[in-house]
Formats: structure tokens, sequence, C-alpha cells
């Protein structure tokens, strides 16, 4: 059986935030692709055997790896997994030893290995820290693009103690500043905001202390986008990369220019959604 969702979006672009999932909890995995569809295309996961879950993989019992497609297609692979986990995100996840594991739009991993991973700080959806090799004080920011590749942006000066929350495609410091992470691995102080501290976060939306929904879009816009009139934020219940989910089981969808859709899948109660994509 083939859902669809999101409709509307196909003429607004050939790309999304990110291809995604969510499974319920009799094991019907929905699949979102980058076009901002949604699919139910058979595919079951068993909720207790999921051991690590991102944005756009989950990693089953026997080093099962499951990954989603730009088409929102998913693909099992065996993959030889580390046992100890340092790090993951929405498009990525690291090991102790220094490994790095990376998924693409088109749903390839690529596994690479470094040193300097292994000094890694904090982790966000698109990006992490790392301590900077001449400054101790000071961390490097190393955001994974949607072709898998690793990248260093320049954010001169940048100290862990001065960023307080971690989200998916941004990050706010100790003054309230919201920072932007773009698709292309640039990193933006959006200072022209006001914002409080983060309450909620998905992938790229998050919602205040004041009750304020922002979202964040592919190329580092911070908005407050119009909000679907069901939509009550103080009854967002579970966030997922680029979804949420309400307290009536209501599902909403956050595209790639940051704006909000409510949509509806008939055939399946979300109130049931067991793993959710973050």
């Amino acid at each position: 059986m083939k859902s669809f969702l999101l409709a509307t979006l196909a003429t607004m672009s050939l790309s999304a935030f990110s291809q995604s999932y969510l499974i319920m909890d009799n094991g019907i995995t929905i699949t979102t692709d980058r076009s901002g569809f949604s699919y139910d295309f058979g595919h079951y996961a068993f909720p207790q055997k999921v051991i690590l879950k991102g944005g756009q993989y989950f990693v089953e019992e026997g080093g099962i790896l499951a990954t989603i497609d730009e088409n929102g297609l998913l693909y099992r692979k065996y993959e030889l997994i580390p046992e100890k986990i340092k790090g993951k995100g929405i498009n990525y996840f690291l090991f102790e030893e220094g490994f790095m594991y990376t998924i693409d739009r088109k749903g390839y991993v690529k596994v690479t290995e470094s040193a300097e991973y292994q000094n890694a700080l904090n982790f966000g959806g698109t990006y992490f820290t790392v301590a900077n090799a001449l400054d101790s004080t000071l961390v490097d920011l190393h955001v994974i693009k949607p072709d898998g590749l690793v990248e260093k942006a320049e954010v001169p000066g940048l100290k862990t103690k001065d960023i307080i929350s971690y989200g998916g495609n941004y990050f706010m410091n100790n003054r309230g500043i919201v920072y932007t992470i773009a698709a292309d691995a640039s990193v933006i102080p959006r200072d022209d905001m006001r914002v409080g501290i983060i309450t909620k976060k998905g992938g790229n939306f998050f919602v205040d202390s004041s009750g304020f929904f922002f979202s964040v879009s592919e190329t580092g816009e911070l908005q407050m986008p119009a909000l679907p009139i069901n939509l009550r934020v103080n009854a967002i219940l579970k966030m997922g990369s680029n979804y949420f989910l309400d307290q009536a089981g209501r599902l909403y969808v956050v595209d790639r220019n940051g704006q909000v859709f409510e949509r509806e899948m008939r055939d399946h109660d979300f109130r049931n959604a067991r793993i959710i994509s973050l």
C-alpha cells in the first residue's frame, strides 16, 4: 500500500530538509521523501529491536542499518557497527574509535575515520563540535552536508560553554542568539530575532519559553511561520527531524522553506507512533 502525504508541496521544491521516517507500535514504518511526500511502502521494523536512531536512519539488532533516500525508499544493509557510540545526529553517527558514518540524500553510507573525531564534544542534528587543537578553550564546528561530506565551518572564537542548546540545524548561545546552519555548511548568527529559552526542539524547528514557534529553512533563514489553524503549540508532543505530532495524533510537517503544514494519513493513528526520528 502506498499513501501520499503533503501533495501540495510537490510544486514547491525538489528538495526538502531531510528524508525521514517514523515507526508505529505495530511495526509499520512511514517514510518521507525530500519533496515532502510520505509513504507506507509496506516496510516493518520491530520497535523493540531498534538500538540506534537518527533522522535519516536507524540501526536494528544484528548490525542491520536502515537508511531512507530522497524518494522515501527504505534500504536495509548489514554494516559492521562499532559498539561504543560517542554521538549521533540527523544524518550521521560517530563512535569512540573515531569512525564516522554519514548518510547522504540518496541513502548511501560513507564511513570515514579520523583521530580528530575522537575529540568530538557535543552533537547537533547536522553538526558536532570538536576541541580546537591550538586552544583548548575553543571548539571547531563540523557540519555534515546533504551529500554526506563533512566540512569544518567558519565560526571564529566559538566556545563550548557559550552554547546552551543544540538543535537540528541550529544552536543557541548564552546571549540568547540563535545560529542557523545552512545546507552549504554556512553558520549564520540570527541576532535580529528575539528568541526565548528553547523548550522543544525538532530538526528544523523549535518552540521557545514564550510559546512561539520558529523554523529554520535549508538556506539558514530563521522565521516565525504561519501555523495551521488546528495547531496548538502547547499541544506539541513528539518531535522528529522535519515533522511533529500533537497530543491528538495530528501530523505536521515543516518543509525546506520552513513552512508548516498539517497532513493526514487516514489509514494510520499517529498516537501509536513508537519510534520518532530524533
